[in-house]
């Protein structure tokens, strides 16, 4: 796995483990790295020495779009990333592309966001249609820190994830044909 912050990686592995515990192991590559440095060209050899030495079935690129899905010039730009860093690794990459960013998927399950700091959310009827879920979340919730996000992300009910997140239902379907061959 490779992310824009450690703490991503850890947050999704952590959902991931909760369907996929049995059928795979995750360990982070090019571990440390701080959003857009990602793009750097340095860290798309350290990549390549990295995965050559690890050999992993396949490398998850996890990257925020940092914007809404109708960002034509974003999702392009985010495109282009995966498809040059791709090329390193043998074309062996699934990317997961959060819309608008990680935390929105924490607010695909509101059941747990309301039970872990006892608030009382209203559901969000498209997680993909908030614009910097980040900022939503310590709005509405004064005790949240993105300090919470791993402990959170492993508590999260894939099923209400994969309801009410189109982007995530995706990369699940994506995931498991890679999965599977």
């Amino acid at each position: 796995m490779i992310g824009e912050y450690p703490t991503d990686v850890n947050c999704i592995s952590g959902l991931l483990l909760k369907k996929y515990a049995n059928d795979i192991s995750f360990f982070p590559l090019v571990y440390g790295v701080h959003g857009s440095e990602l793009e750097n060209p340095k860290i798309k050899h350290q990549l390549r020495r990295e995965y050559q030495y690890e050999k992993p079935d396949f490398v998850l690129f996890i990257r925020d779009l940092d914007g809404l899905e109708d960002n034509k010039f974003l999702l392009d730009q985010r495109k282009a990333y995966f498809t040059e860093f791709n090329s390193v690794i043998d074309r062996k990459g699934i990317f997961l592309l959060n819309i608008y960013e990680l935390e929105a998927l924490l607010l695909s399950d509101i059941n747990l966001l309301n039970a872990h700091f006892e608030t009382k959310l209203e559901p969000v009827e498209d997680c993909m249609k908030i614009p910097d879920p980040k900022g939503y979340l310590r709005k509405r919730i004064e005790k949240y820190s993105t300090g919470d996000n791993t402990t959170l992300f492993s508590k999260l009910d894939f099923d209400q994830v994969l309801n009410n997140c189109r982007y995530f239902k995706k990369f699940d379907d994506d995931f498991k044909k890679i999965l599977l061959n």
